[in-house]
């Protein structure tokens, strides 16, 4: 269940949220300095073909070529470059612009569909890729969804289904990829569904369909990069409206390599070593279990975590079946190693070279040499998991953020990458998000919240005054010989709470501390707008009842007027005191 906690923004960490609300790590452009290249799409008949990659001649592309085919009731199969990303999107700065690139335009057929009734029929592209695809180093891109879906799915390389967990977790950004004058188009994305889907847009223009007057979302587009190794890739083409030519566009995209595929066998001779890193190329491999481009058997550090290979070594202590080398999390406490390793570091910044070619980012290379062994037993502590000995697992400390010795990360019990490091931590922890009492080190969490109360106090004060003014004039009327207004004093006494439970709702006192120390912020505009509607609500009560306490009373004070405070100085009052409250605050998944 997602809540909201309330706090004062300051600095945010860095981390990009998906409105699945899954913290997702940002996706890296193709690193080294290797560009991005488009796929070239070929057709053999009408419904078939292949996807190719052209590359720099002494260069491969990460992701292999593949076969397509499309099924179902499809009105036309087109191949063309006519959808070029305009518009601003991050795809572009990972692969490049896609003005040459070419894409797979789908039409679906309409059969004379009665007005206002979604078409029937779907169309399945389905990609067959001629190899598994690395786990990361590419990505895809639907365009053109207007009020229409399409549905993804994939199997893994072990022919598996991945779940729609997974899939949302591949999810980067919508964008409108031609932006036009009648307003911003953005799908929705129906991340339990894995649905790209049309008609959350701004734009003037309706279409009809089974659903009512939606608005047509034109060039809506969406871009995804996957974070597992694949076989197969499959969009499912449904459209919600009449019309007879609905259609949209696929695009892919990866980044080149700094090698040609490798060998089978890279050594010639046994016991060879080619990156001296003392693990035999036979038990390295030509993997690439980094995705750096770089297959093991050449690369100093095969699993990324800025730990060399030579002091990681082959062993296994958390018996997932993945030798260290390769293992990002080798102990299996749920603390990364890279974490672990260097705790004291705030993280290294990928510098995108790798200078001496030995697949490290120059950023880590040479970082660490020694892991950090913090309670000094001679196991480091990617290799121990009660790091500081105080009897408690690390992986229970370094998420136990609120100190209720329980972790507020609980593991998902799925690696959908095979990189020994549990979902709900890959890729998202970094080690300024870390509690650092695991190693015995206990320090205030951050993004915790500043107290509200004396803000809210405050506003309830000037709320209370004026909200008085109502009663307050109904008796003066009454004293008067004027007649108590039961039904305005009920009007007022309803906006009073409704003022109160949206005060409550919207500004808890309560302190924020997220899992993650990740506080994204949360726009709370709307909640002050509503409080300031309010206000206004109760400020035309208490107008009307100081009006009717005229019409029987005559000011009896100063000379025939009244100097007490107007009823518009207390909305003025109550206005500056929502002002007061913070424009926006900051909320964790939990």
């Amino acid at each position: 269940m997602k809540r909201t906690w309330i706090a004062t923004v300051s600095a945010l960490a860095a981390c990009v949220f998906i409105d699945t609300g899954i913290c997702a790590a940002d996706p890296r452009p193709c690193r080294f300095g290797f560009k991005g290249v488009y796929v070239t799409w070929n057709k053999d008949t009408s419904a078939t073909g292949t996807g190719t990659f052209a590359t720099s001649s002494d260069r491969a592309s990460v992701l292999p070529d593949f076969s397509w085919s499309v099924t179902g009731k499809p009105r036309s199969v087109t191949i063309g470059n006519d959808e070029p990303f305009s518009g601003g999107n991050s795809m572009k700065g990972f692969y490049g612009q896609a003005d040459d690139a070419t894409n797979i335009n789908i039409r679906i057929q309409a059969n004379n569909t009665p007005a206002r009734r979604p078409i029937p029929h779907s169309a399945v592209l389905t990609l067959q890729f001629d190899s598994s695809t690395p786990a990361s180093g590419w990505g895809f891109a639907v365009v053109d969804i207007d009020v229409d879906q399409v549905r993804l799915s994939a199997t893994d390389r072990n022919g598996d289904p991945v779940s729609a967990h997974e899939i949302s977790r591949w999810f980067v950004q919508k964008f409108d990829a031609n932006p036009s004058t009648d307003g911003i188009n953005i799908p929705s994305w129906d991340a339990a569904g894995s649905a790209v889907v049309g008609s959350s847009s701004a734009s003037d223009k309706v279409r009809e369909t089974v659903e009512g007057d939606l608005d047509d979302t034109e060039a809506a587009s969406a871009w995804f990069q996957p974070r597992t190794s694949i076989s197969a890739l499959t969009f499912e083409y449904q459209s919600l409206q009449d019309s007879a030519t609905p259609s949209y566009h696929v695009l892919l995209a990866a980044c080149e390599t700094n090698y040609i595929a490798p060998t089978p066998t890279p050594i010639s001779t046994p016991g060879g070593d080619s990156d001296a890193d003392t693990i035999p190329d036979i038990i390295e491999g030509t993997d690439d279990n980094d995705n750096d481009q770089r297959p093991n058997y050449l690369d100093r550090d095969s699993d990324g975590d800025s730990i060399p290979d030579s002091v990681e070594g082959t062993g296994d202590p958390d018996g997932d079946g993945i030798p260290n080398f390769e293992d990002g999390d080798s102990d299996g406490d749920n603390v990364p190693d890279r974490i672990e390793g260097d705790p004291d570091a705030p993280g290294s910044v990928p510098s995108q070279t790798d200078s001496n070619g030995d697949g490290m980012d120059d950023g880590d290379d040479g970082r660490i040499t020694t892991p950090s062994d913090e309670d000094s037993d001679g196991t480091p502590d990617v290799l121990d998991t009660d790091s500081d000995n105080d009897g408690t697992p690390d992986g229970t400390e370094a998420f136990d953020l609120d100190g209720d010795g329980t972790s507020d990360i609980p593991p998902s019990g799925e690696d959908s990458n095979e990189n020994g490091v549990d979902d709900a931590y890959d890729g998202k922890i970094s080690t300024d998000q870390v509690s650092k009492d695991y190693i015995g080190e206990n320090e205030a969490p951050l993004c915790t919240s500043s107290n509200h109360a004396g803000q809210k106090k405050a506003v309830k004060n000037r709320l209370s005054a004026l909200a008085a003014r109502v009663p307050n004039f109904s008796r003066r009327a009454v004293t008067c010989g004027g007649t108590r207004d039961n039904r305005l004093i009920s009007r007022a006494a309803s906006a009073r709470r409704a003022f109160e439970r949206e005060l409550g709702d919207s500004f808890e006192n309560k302190e924020l501390v997220c899992p993650t120390q990740v506080c994204p912020t949360a726009a709370k505009a709307s909640s002050k707008t509503k409080l300031n509607s309010l206000a206004t609500q109760l400020f035309g009560y208490a107008k009307r009842a100081k009006l009717n306490a005229m019409k029987v009373c005559k000011p009896q004070h100063n000379g025939g007027k009244d100097t007490r405070p107007q009823t518009e100085d207390y909305l003025s009052a109550l206005r500056k005191t929502i002002a007061a409250l913070p424009s926006t605050v900051s909320e964790c998944e939990g």
